[in-house]
């Protein structure tokens, strides 16, 4: 009974020992009091269990636990899991979540380990139950530990083990944040491990203890932050999985600020560690300001760890392809690298540098390495180079055998050793071989042979350079040579040994030694400026010398030139003296003097520049004379370090606008520290004129400036306007302006004239008013132009400019009320008077680079007339329409009694302005002085864009020209005369229009020609054709019909004559046949003449007959009209006094001519008459219209003849003679 009570009594307390178990573990009550002694038992935890127990799970809330090294908390901690199918044999954990958790791991003294055991490789788990953990999250999450600080926003994961291995499904973070704390550089640990005593390496093998799969890894909104800079990685995508040692990457991509990155392939980590992995990478616009945007990377790399391959492609900006082969577990890392490419240049979007062709290899170890490059390198300025590299080395050396570089002309080859294992050591040669130098600045060709050896040596700070060039050649033509030796320090001491070069006769030398104190002196002679650049000449002598302590060297110089110039500028008798002191206290001397200096159209004598002084105190002066500017100016000042003060003592300028003065010293000042350069208001003024500058203000903070221009009389401007064309009126404006950094500058401006009046000979046109007004502000321009006049009209201008620092649009009206151009003649050339008015109501629009007009502008009235009377203009009305960027074009003249029509359509959308003109007219009459008048029919279409081009045809109707000498402008150089400019240069002449023209040039059948004793039809056409830049050519015939030509005292009529045109427009070539009227022959029978061929600058004249006879005989019929038979010694004498008179005729006839119409006579001529004995020699010119007197004397008589002709009516003339005989004769002309 007693064991019976015993065993009820201990079922009794097993079952309340199971129910206070129970309890504890299954109720919510109990496990909050296990909580609470859980809490209390072990140091650092804390919480509050809100809710759960055992079998399904609980909720925390701001739970902690905290030891040393480790502190957790979390604002809310709950599991979701079923432990009752724990048997079932599964572990299921249906939801795990975490938020606001903050991690901290301290960094604590490390305590003494205990040496590693090893243990043994876990090749295989299997978990005693099929765990399944369906949810787990972790939000807002901080964990700190030493050096780094990681962070996310949210975690979800899913996982699943059992006997098939582990599967991980969607882990998916964002916003992980990582933060490094600065590091410390790491100083390199100089030397090398010597390679060749290592051992080959042997790589473990790695087995999964289980299959492992990821699915669907997801990482976004993630950031790097080290030192202060982010690197964001926009998105991380993984699938992998493994099994054993073999693991296969499905993918890996990544989305990055720089790239977008992705990555397959597989490895098996056994053996060698076969493998096999392809990465593609685009790179993004970060990357070198954007250029290598869209680069392509295609990497493969397969084999295995122990031999491994790896091909690389880049497409895109870079272009290029590498391979490489490397055994990385060896000692020593074999390899062989290989990278070429087509074409590399920089920048990427546009090069100017650029390698193509190129190849790069590196093969052999480490210890023993290979290195060649073979590519060609060109860019701006330089010709192409071709690059040839062989190196081989080491870790710690290399040795270059050779560098070589291909130029066009020459190459060179650099050799040497150089080596980095303590500081950086170099020891080499450059060798020149026929270099040309002009390969690479233009102008300096040559060729250089030699050598420069050198030796450097670097380390730390400390520096030392050594250098002894040996080079020869030729340089422009002129022998050079460069030899001596020089060395220089990181402190700047260094010796010079007799460094001399020597270019042709120039000479430059120095030598010396630089340490505490400087001691270099040198010389220069160069008689021959010339030899160093186009455009330079001129000479230059002397010494220099450079000594004192280096800190502050004392620089002493002496040249001098006789003259000294570069292209059109040029100095005579050029002096330069200095004496210096450089270093933190400067103080010196300085002179520069000239006799004469020419430059950009001015001309100065008696330049002057000198400066003296130290900072504390220093001077310049500047004076010359010239024209057509003189000046004389002084300055001084003084320099600290808050910046320079100075005065502008005396300033003067004698300009075309009368001589200048400043009325009073004006001070100056730079303020060093706020970048502020300021001058005190001061005048200009000369003869009541002053332009006055308010105090100026000017610097990196912005400023202020202003003038005012007082009392500018426009008379001063006669000399720059024609003759008998002045300007009366007084000038005067105000301009202020204002400008702060970061915003557009304020300006406002008023100038204007007085009343005024323009003059031209006796014509007297006044006018009311002439302003212009602008104003800048709020980054927006107007401006108001206007004139008013009684005699000549209106004009407005209203001008509008908004966003002047970005579109900047336009708008504005412009109105021309019956502007009158009469005022204009004078300044226009060769315009004697000018009619007309102008008349127009324009809308403006569009912006400042591409300007619209709406309108229309007309032009009626208009009369032109020239002073030589060329042309005279009547009639002339236009219309131009303007629609935007274009505009039609009609209008209309007369110019004598022929009409022209003018029509066209413009286009100015584009530069330069294109579009179409044309031009037709009927007899229009024009004319040049001195040589008669024609009458033309032109049609041309004149095409304007970015070739003009003229095409169409002028008709000549009708014209007479008669020249009786040729004008200055007409006379040409002779082709040996070549114009030297002081330089030396002989400038080339080129094309005068660049225009494409092809011209027809018809000629009608009333076109007559007088000429240097030629009076004769034209007849024919030309075709004339002027490729653009290139000159007038011309391709037809002009022939001479129904024409007589006076030569040898006789009237010789034109047989055959034509000019001919193949070529140049002012080289014809001439065919003409002229022959001896036959009816003044005694046998009419008998043809002879003068034929003259050949070009117009080298004509050939020969005497013909028909039949053929000695040329004695001809020249007898040509010049007396008979032969030479039958003839006594007399003939032979009249033979040639009849020679002689007819050259002394053809040459005295103008001078005789001029000097008559000197004395008032008009259509002075002389001439013969008759034949044989009875040749005369006749003098004739009008005294009174109508009236001309004559005399005549006989050439081989002394009797003279005088004749006085009067025209009664037109063809009948009333004529008296007195000579042997008197008579009164009544003459009636006709002509058949």
């Amino acid at each position: 009974m007693r064991l019976k009570r015993l065993l009820l009594g201990a079922l009794i307390g097993l079952c309340l020992l199971l129910m206070l178990v129970a309890s504890l573990l299954l109720t919510h009550t109990g496990n909050q009091w296990l909580w609470g002694l859980a809490k209390q038992q072990v140091p650092g935890l804390a919480g509050t269990m809100v809710s759960g127990q055992l079998l399904s799970g609980w909720e925390f809330s701001e739970l902690a636990y905290e030891q040393d090294s480790l502190a957790f908390r979390a604002r809310q901690v709950s599991l979701d899991w079923q432990l009752g199918k724990v048997v079932d044999g599964r572990l299921w954990l249906r939801r795990l979540e975490a938020a606001d958790i903050e991690v901290e791991i301290r960094d604590l003294a490390e305590s003494p380990s205990e040496p590693e055991q090893e243990t043994a490789a876990l090749t295989s788990l299997t978990p005693p139950l099929n765990i399944e953990l369906d949810d787990i999250r972790a939000d807002r999450v901080s964990i700190s530990l030493p050096g780094q600080r990681i962070g996310w926003q949210s975690l979800q994961v899913a996982a699943r083990w059992d006997d098939d291995g582990m599967v991980i499904t969607g882990p998916q973070m964002s916003g992980l944040t990582i933060e490094l704390e600065p590091t410390n550089e790491i100083t390199p640990e100089t030397g090398a491990a010597n390679t060749a005593d290592q051992q080959a390496m042997s790589l473990p093998e790695i087995v999964l203890p289980f299959p492992l799969k990821i699915e669907q890894l997801a990482l976004t909104d993630s950031r790097l932050v080290q030192n202060g800079q982010p690197q964001a990685l926009h998105r991380l995508a993984l699938a992998l999985e493994g099994e054993g040692s073999r693991v296969r990457i499905e993918q890996l991509a990544l989305a990055h600020a720089l790239a977008d990155v992705s990555l397959s392939g597989d490895v098996t980590l056994t053996g060698d560690y076969p493998l096999n992995a392809n990465l593609n990478a685009t790179l993004h616009e970060p990357l070198l300001d954007g250029q290598l945007k869209g680069q392509n990377l295609v990497l493969t790399v397969s084999n295995s760890l122990a031999d491994l391959a790896a091909e690389l492609r880049l497409q895109g900006p870079v272009a290029a392809e590498a391979s490489l082969k490397t055994r990385p577990l060896e000692p020593g890392l074999p390899l062989e690298l290989r990278l070429g490419w087509q074409q590399l240049g920089w920048p990427l979007a546009e090069p100017q540098w650029t390698l193509t062709q190129g190849e790069l290899s590196l093969t052999g170890a480490l210890e023993d390495y290979r290195l060649a490059l073979n590519t060609e390198a060109g860019g701006p300025g330089l010709p192409p180079v071709g690059i040839e590299l062989a190196a081989r080395g080491n870790l710690q050396q290399a040795r270059i055998e050779p560098l070589t570089l291909v130029l066009p002309q020459g190459e060179t080859h650099l050799t040497g050793d150089i080596g980095w294992t303590d500081g950086v050591r170099w020891q080499g040669e450059l060798a020149l071989n026929e270099v040309d130098p002009g390969a690479f600045a233009e102008g300096f060709e040559g060729r250089l042979n030699g050598r420069i050896d050198s030796r450097f040596e670097l380390g730390g700070e400390q520096w030392q350079l050594e250098a002894a060039p040996e080079i020869t050649g030729l340089l422009r033509n002129h022998p050079l040579a460069l030899t001596g030796r020089f060395s220089l320090n990181q402190d700047l001491e260094g010796q010079v040994d007799n460094l001399v070069l020597t270019n042709g006769d120039n000479r430059l030398a120095v030598a010396g030694r630089i340490d505490q104190r400087w001691a270099l002196k040198g010389s220069l002679n160069a008689p021959r400026l010339a030899v160093y650049a186009p455009g330079l000449f001129g000479d230059v002598q002397g010494n220099f010398e450079v000594s004192g302590l280096r800190d502050a060297p004392r620089v002493q110089a002496n040249l001098v030139g006789s003259r000294a110039g570069f292209n059109d500028s040029e100095a005579r008798q050029l002096a330069l003296d200095a004496d210096l002191t450089l270093g933190e206290a400067p103080a010196g001397e300085l002179s520069v003097t000239a006799q004469r200096l020419t430059t950009g159209g001015l001309r100065f004598e008696d330049l002057d520049l000198a400066a003296s002084g130290d900072q504390n105190a220093h001077r310049l002066t500047l004076t010359a004379q010239g024209e057509p500017l003189a000046l004389d100016l002084a300055l001084a000042g003084s320099l600290n370090e808050q910046g320079w003060r100075g005065r502008l003592q005396q300033a003067e300028l004698n300009t075309p606008l009368d001589t200048w003065q400043v009325s009073e010293p004006v001070a100056l000042a730079w303020r060093q520290p706020e970048g502020m350069f300021s001058a005190a208001a001061h005048c200009w003024r000369s003869n009541g004129a002053a332009v006055c500058l308010d105090e100026l203000n000017a610097g990196g903070e912005g400023g202020r400036a202003g003038l005012d221009i007082r009392d500018f009389d426009l008379a001063r401007l006669t000399p720059f306007l024609p003759e008998d064309f002045a300007w009366e009126a007084v000038l005067a404006g105000r301009v202020e302006a204002s400008w702060q950094p970061g915003q557009a500058p304020r300006v406002n401006a008023q100038i204007g004239t007085t009343t005024g009046t323009f003059v031209s000979g006796d014509t007297r046109l006044g006018y009311e008013r002439l302003q212009l007004q602008s104003q800048v502000l709020d980054n927006r321009l107007v401006s108001e132009l206007a004139f008013d006049s009684e005699p000549l009209g209106r004009l407005r201008l209203n001008a509008r400019v908004n966003g002047l620092d970005g579109a900047r649009n336009l708008s504005g009206e412009l109105t021309i009320n019956d502007l009158r151009l009469d005022w204009l003649a004078p300044l226009l050339p060769e315009v004697a008077r000018l009619q007309g008015s102008l008349a127009g109501d324009v809308r403006l629009a569009g912006t400042l680079a591409q300007p619209l007009m709406y309108g229309d502008i007309t032009l009626a009235g208009g009369e032109v007339d020239t002073y030589a009377d060329m042309v005279r203009v009547r009639d002339l009305t236009t219309r131009l329409t303007v629609q935007g960027n274009r505009a039609s074009l009609n209008g209309r003249l007369r110019a004598g009694n022929g009409p022209l029509n003018i029509d066209g359509e413009l286009d100015w959308s584009t530069l330069p302005v294109s579009g179409e003109i044309r031009l037709k007219g009927s007899e229009l009459e024009v004319g040049y002085p001195g040589m008669g008048r024609i009458r033309v029919s032109p049609d041309l279409q004149i095409t304007l864009g970015e070739q003009p081009r003229v095409r169409g045809e002028i008709f000549i109707p009708w014209a007479r020209i008669s020249v009786k000498e040729l004008p200055e402008s007409a006379v040409s150089k002779s082709a040996d005369v070549v114009i030297v400019q002081p330089s030396g240069m002989v400038p080339e002449t080129g094309p005068t229009l660049p225009l494409d023209i092809r011209v027809r040039v018809r000629l009608g059948e009333d076109v007559r020609l007088e000429a240097f004793g030629l009076n004769t039809r034209l007849a024919g056409q030309l075709r004339i054709v002027q490729p653009p830049g290139r000159i007038m050519r011309a391709n037809g015939e002009i022939r001479l019909e129904e024409g007589r030509f006076k030569a040898y005292g006789q009237n010789l009529l034109i047989r055959d004559g034509s000019i001919l045109f193949s070529g140049p427009l002012d080289q014809p070539n001439l065919r003409v046949e002229a022959i001896r009227n036959p009816s003044s022959m005694s046998d009419s029978s008998i043809v002879v003449g003068v034929r003259v061929s050949g070009s117009t600058t080298q004509p050939e004249l020969e005497v013909f007959s028909e039949p053929g006879m000695p040329q004695a005989e001809q020249l007898s019929w040509l010049l007396r009209g008979r032969g030479l038979e039958g003839g006594d010694g007399s003939d032979g004498n009249a033979l040639v006094q009849s020679m002689l008179l007819g050259a002394g005729v053809g040459k005295v006839g103008g001078l005789v001519t001029g000097v008559g119409e000197a004395l008032g006579f008009q259509d002075v001529a002389v001439d013969t008459s008759g034949s044989g004995e009875d040749t005369a020699v006749n003098i004739s010119a009008y005294v009174l219209p109508g009236l001309q007197i004559g005399y005549g004397v006989g050439v081989f008589s002394s009797i003279g003849e005088l004749r006085l002709r009067y025209e009664l009516l037109p063809r009948l003339y009333l004529q008296a003679t007195s000579g042997l005989s008197q008579a009164i004769d009544l003459f009636y002309k006709f002509e058949f």
